[in-house]
């Protein structure tokens, strides 16, 4: 072992591995771990995030020897036991399907490491794809690089066009690979709310924000996490961004930030980094072209020159004109790229000459004469009275738009200037030549972009000339008419492409929309607009911004809108995002009932089915057992009228769905295979047609109702189809949906590896998009992990907060699978009375609810509790034991049948009623379906056989 190695540490969470030493510490306790499992552990935290093949590990940890994979696990096992891996929320080692173990966790060196390696997360870094020009920043970058490192927080200060964004992107790809590649970008150019910075930069981490409290739920979210958030343009929202950045800085210890702004934010942590002009050639230095070509400031300027007009030969004839150039524009990046543009255009002469004859500009080449942003806005005027009459006003009118538009739009916004459409493309083409406009291509078509700092002065001239108003309405029709026209098309779109469509669109939205609502906006074009928008928020899970931009346009719809399709729209909008937000109260159902009402009167059966499904949803899990009922056959009438192979499916996905509750299986597969039959005939589910994706909907009611009735292997099959739909449909929610109606199958078959790992992955997927519902089912699905584990007191105190939290959201649906294992763990614990309360106050509520599919199990689960008190409960446990026989018989669910038989002839076998015993469990057994193997099954016979023995010895 090399002398480096010996003194290496490796850190993550409240635990320290000396590679060296061979020990593991915890709060500075050592903690037993045998060398095997130190061998696994040191490697595998020495390459974290990477995937570690078994057999890989085998090999390195048992060179000597031949073992199986199951002593690797076994190994695994006690590493996990000892990081009480996957206990609250602590994660560490994955179990990664049919291909090996990865360490999970934020790995950090100790005493003198020279290398840190970040395990990787689900959302990986993002930063532009776009190329960097670096010029003349390379000393800049290195020097932010190591600053960052040291201190954590960085602010690049520098006027508007100085580079601070290029330099911010340049040390974002120079640090990647400490991060782990953890390294995004929160563009906040586009935002003018301050209420919207946390969620802009949880966006940008690739997550959704629903507190009331984004910046506490942001910090919450990130704070086990090692990663570098650059925040890009603060200035304009900088009071919201210093209290966040402050936050981030002093309540994590990870969370490295690189602000640009032209501000401090004068918080604490913040070290200022001020970004300097690129150096340009003084006026008594020597003017040749190899000697200006030495500069960063020439270098740019003949590169953009060059990009514009072809390849460029600087002459020494023309080197002062350039060193003077730049020398006036005082290295001020982008001023210089607007001056290559008119060089490209107009000559190097004749520009030169242009700009000498505006002596403010002159002026500005000492450093103590104005303040420096006063440059890039000399340059834009002179910038803007270059151009023509049709340039300008196109210019101007343009400025609403945020990010990227299209010939199209720019077209709409800006009005007619002549009898057709030719000369404001003219005129596009004229301020793209002047890079006053920056273009991309995208699919095909050409898209166009106005930088920050040229949008901001577009802005001022709009001010002027008193069209600010007019034009921002005239924007915010022109975005609602563009999603209005898109919600055919977009659906038909594979995932990836409507969400960066949509996602591109986005600062555009929220500019119109802020406008319309804003004090000068207009209440018509607010309400069209939130209503067109919707889908867009809802398909990006802004679920907050979604509910803040509904309920302004509720308030604002007036008279003549309350019954309108708009309405409608609004209402059915606000309905899904509050089952989110805010759970499932009477604010849901009340919305939900409204667009219903609307819709009924409008005669729009499609948008009735849509709102259906969300109501259906709503009672689903809230076990409103009849009113599901009723929803669902309301459905299927009016999917007979529409004839329509979708809403049939969708109809019979809610028939499945209630009937599985009312504990008709075998009703409910029947339903289950009708959906599926009509599902298949269409090819792609089309998004937002319906609240619900029926599809995975219709596989899941399949596994569920197979498991119960005993038809296991098949069950499994189906699991394996809803999870891999659920998660191919690209919606956290519904994936989450998935996963948490299909763990229980496999905690059912006590499958614990891959319960492991489903719940794993249902905790980081609810947190990630704030799924608050089901990261609390994901919590109470671990706390039945460890009570299979036999780890009690655990798992008590994650099914007791599960169903607090579940309760609290009046989300039901999984509610009295957690309270039977939080009765056997209560039981085991010798809490007979708790364990008996609990489940006689669930059966009660079952009963009044007309939820059936969980009697054969409460009343089990009533009979374990009274058996294992004392002999004198024996007979009210026979009872129960005998009731819960019945429930399952009249629902078919065989698989239950079969553990409460088993449990009723232990029961019969204390009290030496052999024959009894017998004749219950031979009957379950043999209404199993025959070739089925599963734990349930062994331990009936393994019962069965000491019944037999005990038949014969009596005998």
């Amino acid at each position: 072992m090399s002398g480096a190695a010996v003194h290496r540490k490796l850190k993550f969470g409240p635990f320290e591995l000396s590679i060296g030493e061979r020990v593991l510490r915890r709060d500075g306790q050592a903690l037993p771990l045998g060398d095997r499992a130190l061998d696994i552990l040191i490697y595998l935290a020495d390459r974290p995030g990477e995937v570690i093949a078994k057999q890989e590990l085998i090999d390195r940890v048992w060179s000597d020897v031949t073992v199986e994979e199951g002593s690797l696990r076994v190994h695994v096992a006690a590493i996990r036991k000892a990081l009480g891996d996957g206990q609250f929320g602590s994660r560490y080692i994955a179990n990664i399907k049919g291909r090996g173990y990865s360490f999970v966790g934020t790995v950090a060196p100790l005493g003198g490491g020279t290398e840190s390696r970040t395990a990787k997360f689900r959302h990986q870094g993002r930063l532009p794809v776009r190329p960097v020009m670096l010029i003349g920043r390379e000393t800049v970058v290195s020097e932010v690089s190591d600053k960052l490192r040291n201190e954590r927080f960085v602010t690049l200060l520098g006027p508007g066009g100085i580079g601070k964004t290029t330099v911010a992107l340049a040390v974002g790809r120079a640090v990647a690979e400490e991060f782990g590649g953890e390294v995004y970008l929160a563009d906040l150019e586009s935002l003018t709310d301050p209420q919207h910075v946390a969620g802009a930069v949880a966006t940008s981490l690739g997550l959704a924000l629903k507190s009331k409290e984004p910046g506490s739920e942001l910090i919450d979210l990130v704070r086990s996490r090692k990663l570098l958030i650059i925040l890009d343009s603060c200035e304009h929202v900088i009071e919201a961004i210093a209290l966040l950045a402050e936050q981030l800085y002093q309540e994590t210890e990870q969370i490295y930030l690189l602000a640009t702004s032209r501000e401090l934010l004068k918080v604490e942590g913040e070290h200022c980094w001020r970004v300097l002009p690129l150096d340009f050639p003084p006026d008594d230095s020597e003017q040749t072209a190899n000697a200006v070509l030495r500069y960063p400031a020439v270098q740019l300027f003949v590169r953009r020159v060059a990009a514009k007009a072809g390849s460029v030969l600087l002459t020494d004839e023309e080197a002062p004109f350039v060193g003077e150039m730049c020398r006036n524009l005082d290295g001020m990046p982008l001023a210089i790229e607007l001056a290559a543009g008119q060089v490209a255009a107009l000559g190097l002469k004749s520009t030169a000459s242009r700009l000498v004859s505006r002596p403010e500009l002159l002026k500005l080449s000492h450093r103590t004469a104005v303040p420096r942003h006063r440059t890039l806005k000399a340059t834009l005027d002179w910038s803007y009275d270059l151009l023509s009459d049709a340039e300008r006003i196109v210019f101007r009118r343009i400025a609403p738009f945020v990010g990227h538009f299209t010939l199209e739009g720019a077209r709409y916004v800006a009005g007619k200037l002549g009898e057709d459409a030719g000369e404001i493309f003219d005129a596009i083409a004229g301020l793209v030549e002047k890079s006053l406009i920056v273009t991309r291509l995208d699919d095909g078509q050409q898209r166009y972009r106005l930088l920050d700092p040229t949008r901001a002065y577009a802005l001022g001239k709009l001010e002027e000339h008193d069209e600010l108003d007019v034009i921002s309405g005239q924007h915010a029709k022109y975005v609602a008419e563009l999603l209005e026209s898109q919600r055919e098309m977009m659906p038909s779109l594979p995932r990836a492409r409507r969400t960066a469509a949509y996602s591109d669109q986005l600062s555009s939205i929220r500019a119109a929309l802020e406008w319309s609502f804003g004090r000068r906006g207009d209440d018509e074009i607010a309400t069209r607009l939130a209503a067109a928008s919707a889908q867009v928020f809802l398909e990006l899970s802004l679920l907050i911004e979604s509910q803040a931009w509904a309920e302004q346009a509720i308030a604002r719809l007036g008279i003549r809108n309350q019954d309108s399709r708009r309405a409608m729209e609004i209402y059915a909008s606000l309905s899904s995002v509050l089952m989110h937000t805010e759970g499932n109260d009477q604010h849901v159902r009340a919305s939900f009932s409204r667009a219903l009402e609307i819709a009924t009167n409008l005669g729009d059966i499609a948008y009735e089915l849509r709102l259906l499904s969300g109501l259906f949803m709503y009672s689903h899990w809230t076990m409103d057992i009849r009113g599901a009922t009723d929803i669902a056959a309301r459905s299927r009438e009016l999917a007979l009228k529409t004839r329509d192979s979708d809403d049939m499916a969708l109809a019979e996905s809610m028939l499945a769905a209630s009937n599985h509750l009312l504990g008709n299986h075998i009703i409910a597969q029947q339903h289950c295979e009708s959906g599926l039959r009509y599902s298949q005939s269409v090819p792609r589910f089309r998004p937002g047609q319906h609240l619900f994706h029926y599809t995975s909907f219709l596989l899941i009611g399949m596994a569920r109702s197979l498991l119960y009735s005993g038809l296991l292997d098949r069950s499994l099959q189906y699991a394996k189809l809803a999870l891999e739909e659920g998660e191919k449909s690209g919606h956290p929610a519904t994936f989450c949906r998935s996963l948490a109606l299909i763990v229980p199958i496999f905690l059912n078959m006590m499958d614990t590896r891959r319960s492991d790992q489903y719940i794993a992955e249902l905790s980081d997927l609810s947190a990630a998009h704030s799924l608050k519902p089901y990261s609390a089912i994901a919590t109470g699905l671990r706390g039945q992990w460890l009570l299979l584990q036999n780890n009690l007191l655990d798992a008590i105190s994650l099914l007791k907060r599960a169903l607090e939290e579940l309760h609290a959201q009046r989300q039901e649906m999984l509610s009295m699978d957690f309270a039977c294992d939080l009765a056997a763990a209560l039981m085991k614990v010798g809490g007979h009375e708790q364990a008996l309360r609990l489940i006689l106050d669930a059966i009660d509520v079952q009963q009044r609810v007309g939820k059936l599919l969980h009697m054969p199990a409460l009343f089990r689960m009533k009979g374990l509790i009274l058996a294992s008190r004392s002999a004198e409960h024996h007979f009210e446990a026979e009872g129960s034991l005998l009731s819960a026989i019945d429930w399952a018989k009249r629902q078919s669910a065989t698989l239950f049948e079969l553990k409460a038989a088993t449990d009723l002839a232990e029961l019969l076998l204390e009290q030496r009623r052999v024959s009894e015993a017998y004749k219950h469990l031979r009957a379950a057994l043999d209404r199993m379906p025959t070739g089925i193997v599963s734990p349930d099954h062994e331990r009936a016979l393994q019962v069965l056989n000491r019944l037999q023995s005990g038949t014969k010895a009596v005998g």
